[in-house]
This record gives C-alpha cells, sequence and structure tokens, in this order.
C-alpha cells in the first residue's frame, strides 16, 4: 500500500485498464452466468453498503431478503417452506448436507460413517461438501441418458444413508434427474433427499410451462426435502446470489449458529457478513420480470439453443447427448486443443475432463442467433487447424 494515495481518475482508469482484458459477453459460450439484468445491478449498487449479517442496523434489507426468499419458495411450489440466500451453490449444498446430517442424529440416525448417495456427475462441489462434513459419497454411475437410475440409488440405500442427491440440470451436460422416481425410491427410508437445481431452477419451471419434457423436480414432488437455486445464473442477477430452500417451515433452522452478542439473531447461513446487495436484486430482477418475463426469456433462449444446433449440425458436427436445457455437448476429437485456439482468438468455450472428446457450449441471455452465427465459422477454422496440426504431429 502506498504512503499517500492517489488520485480516483487514476485508480479508475488503471482498473479500466485492467477490465478491459475481460472477454466481452457476446465472445463467451461456456458460461451458465450471464450478464446481470440492469435492474438488478442498478439495486445491487444502491444496497452496497448494506451487510445482512447485521439485521438490527439494516432491517429493511432483511425484510427485502425475506421477500425474494418467498418468491422462490413459490416458484418452487412450497409457499410454506424455509430457506435462505446465500453465495451460491457451493454454500447452498454445504447447508443442505448439514441439515440432512443433524436431521439423521436427531432421528439418532447418525452412524460412524454417514454415506450420501449420489452421481458420477455430480457437481464437484459436494467433493469440498464432503470433505468438510466428513461424509462419505456412495457414487452411482449415470445410466445411458446421462441421468442418476433411481433403482441404483435404491439398491445403495442402508443404515449409513443419510442422505440422496438428485440433480436437475447438470453443469456439465444440462441433464435432469428423475427426482420423482428417485423420490419414490427413498421414500420408505429416513433419507434426506436434496435437488441442485443450481443451474436448472430458473430453466425448468418455465420451460415446462412452455411445453418442453423435462422431469418435475420442485416440492411439488412428494419426499424431496430440499432444493439449491442460483439467482446468479439464469435468474439473471449479478453474483453472488444463491439460495437454499426447504419443504419444512422450520427446516431451515436446523442449521444456526448463535453470536457472541444478545441482539444479533442467530445466523442460518455458513457466511456471517453477507452482501444485501444480492438480495436487493433477486428481489428486483424477479418483482420486474415475474413470470411473463422469464418464460419469455426461457422461450429465446430455446429459440438460439435450436438454432445453435442447427448451424452445429449443418456444418457435420454430431452432438454427444440430446440438449434438455441450454447447454449443447458437440462431439470433438482434440476438443481441449480447439478450445485453446479459439481461446487464442477471444471466444471462451469448455472441455471436460471427464469426456475429453466434447465441446460444451452454454446458451444464456447474452448468445443471440447472430452470435452464434459469427462462432460457427469460427469454430470450423479452429477444428481444421488442429486437425492439421495434429496430423503433422
Amino acid at each position: 500500500m502506498r504512503s499517500d494515495g492517489i488520485p480516483a481518475s487514476v485508480v479508475r482508469r488503471r482498473i479500466a485498464a485492467e477490465m478491459d482484458d475481460d472477454v466481452p459477453w457476446n465472445r463467451v459460450l461456456n458460461s451458465i452466468c450471464t450478464e446481470p439484468h440492469p435492474l438488478g445491478v442498478e439495486m445491487a449498487a444502491a444496497a452496497a453498503h448494506t451487510n445482512l449479517g447485521d439485521v438490527r442496523i439494516f432491517r429493511g434489507s432483511k425484510r427485502i431478503e425475506r421477500k425474494a426468499v418467498q418468491l422462490l419458495l413459490s416458484l418452487l411450489g412450497n409457499p410454506e417452506g424455509s430457506g435462505n440466500l446465500v453465495s451460491g451453490g457451493t454454500e447452498a449444498n454445504l447447508i443442505a448436507m448439514l441439515v440432512a446430517r443433524e436431521s439423521a442424529r436427531a432421528r439418532g440416525r447418525l452412524t460412524d460413517r454417514p454415506e450420501v448417495v449420489v452421481s458420477s456427475t455430480v457437481h464437484f462441489s459436494f467433493t469440498k461438501v464432503f470433505g468438510l462434513l466428513g461424509l462419505t459419497p456412495v457414487v452411482v454411475p449415470v445410466d445411458a441418458a446421462l441421468r442418476l437410475p433411481a433403482d441404483e440409488v435404491a439398491r445403495h440405500l442402508n443404515e449409513h444413508t443419510i442422505a440422496v442427491v438428485a440433480t436437475a440440470g447438470s453443469s456439465e451436460f444440462g441433464v435432469v434427474d428423475a427426482v420423482d422416481a428417485i423420490a419414490r425410491a427413498v421414500s420408505a427410508h429416513e433419507v434426506h433427499l436434496h435437488v441442485d437445481a443450481a443451474t436448472g431452477g430458473f430453466i425448468i419451471p418455465f420451460a415446462r410451462e412452455l411445453g418442453h419434457d423435462l422431469p418435475q423436480f420442485d416440492f411439488s414432488v412428494d419426499g424431496v426435502d430440499s432444493i439449491t437455486i442460483d439467482p446468479h445464473k439464469y435468474g439473471l442477477v449479478s453474483v453472488p446470489a444463491g439460495a437454499i430452500l426447504f419443504r419444512g417451515a422450520e427446516d431451515a433452522g436446523k442449521f444456526a449458529f448463535d453470536s457472541f452478542f444478545i441482539d444479533t439473531p442467530t445466523h442460518h447461513t455458513f457466511l456471517g457478513t453477507r452482501p444485501g446487495g444480492a438480495a436487493v436484486a433477486t428481489y428486483a430482477v424477479l418483482e420486474h420480470l415475474g413470470r411473463s418475463g422469464f418464460l419469455s426469456i426461457t422461450r429465446t433462449n430455446y429459440e438460439v439453443t435450436a438454432h445453435l444446433v442447427a448451424g452445429l449440425r449443418a456444418a457435420g458436427y454430431t452432438l454427444f447427448i440430446e440438449p434438455e436445457l441450454n447447454i449443447v455437448v458437440v462431439r470433438m476429437p482434440n476438443a481441449s486443443k480447439i478450445s485453446e485456439r479459439l481461446e487464442s482468438w477471444g471466444w471462451i468455450v469448455s472441455t471436460s475432463k471427464r469426456f475429453v472428446e466434447t465441446l460444451r457450449l452454454v446458451v444464456a441471455r447474452h448468445v443471440t442467433r447472430e452470435m452464434v452465427d459469427a462462432f460457427i465459422p469460427v469454430l470450423d477454422r479452429a477444428r481444421k487447424e488442429t486437425e492439421a496440426e495434429v496430423a503433422v504431429e
């Protein structure tokens, strides 16, 4: 740190110069997050000084958080439930597993080796969670459709099982597990069923209403105990903004830690100091867009996804799996080299470490038909140049 400060104008120029190196949204095809809604950005800035960890001061901001949680619970079919806004899917999944563990303890079912049944494509945040909480993952291979098979879930349940994790929109493939079938498979057991809908939570409800054949995943499915949903993904809210929601009105309170001070409320999130701007932005965007606004955005995203798929097929590419949501995975030999070449040209895509000969393309609100039309010839050039380079090697 300098002994003397420098003018704000100089600081602004330095920051602007660094941020000029950020990739513009019209070259980004790998991100489930997107350019946030302008109203959310405006309201987050207006609430930048707020801290939901100190609700004696920020009383109004806390009320807004409660309203935002209520809107999310209503979206997912359970207005009588409970929950909290958190930093994102990782924290939400952590809290869900903590609640599952404590619920098992309260029922006298917590053994010395608590297990959680997950799919082989479960989000990598659970690796962090299980390591922190001392939980043992029981990994079930996905089926041909890349879904967690309900019959295999049932087969792996035992006295050590405290939870099952289903995924409503895998981040790699956009695949939605058959949550209703999984719920039936675990119904006879005292097992917490958590649904990680960080990716699909703001897509599936509207896509189903538009006629897309997707499994139901929310609290309307009997047996679903908790759901992760991320407003900062397809909810168009600025980062960070996640949520953990529970079926029971008191369930969110099962994760609770007191502070040192008499007048400071018990914390029900992992973070203590929490940005009130995330809550204000979430509330603003949900209220402003409403169901009709999200339906319109979802419709457009699916139209652009279909345009991307058609363009890829016309160029001779084949898909690894038919897209259910707005994630398109293309079979692509030399995928990592092609991805590197595209990035050197300013285009950002994804390649999987587990399915190495695939290229993952994500359609979010910032992706347009024009952007797709500009990208496919660049992809074709990158593939041809890479193939020629590999052939020489």
